[in-house]
């Protein structure tokens, strides 16, 4: 699978990576089943291309933050409001 180098912040608290930006860096895995691949082929007669077309992400951490992501902050808050019926 080929793959392409992004930019992203890390955040500890969820461990989740929040893509910024693509480089556009690409790394040809030269496969013959990657439809990304300069090296793709198909066997004869076949008509309908079953090849995996999403590359694999090189992740980069630019920021290694301590608290949560965004999505997980308003899910907290809106598990909070759900059960104390308050909004906040």
């Amino acid at each position: 699978m080929c793959e392409i180098e992004c930019f992203g912040n890390y955040h500890r608290k969820c461990e989740h990576y929040v893509k910024m930006y693509e480089s556009g860096n690409k790394t040809d895995c030269g496969s013959p089943d990657c439809a990304l691949s300069k090296a793709h082929k198909h066997r004869p007669g076949q008509r309908t291309c079953t090849c995996a077309r999403i590359p694999r992400e090189c992740r980069r951490v630019l920021s290694l933050i301590h608290d949560r992501c965004d999505a997980c902050t308003r899910a907290a808050w809106a598990t909070l409001e759900r059960e104390s019926s308050r909004v906040w």
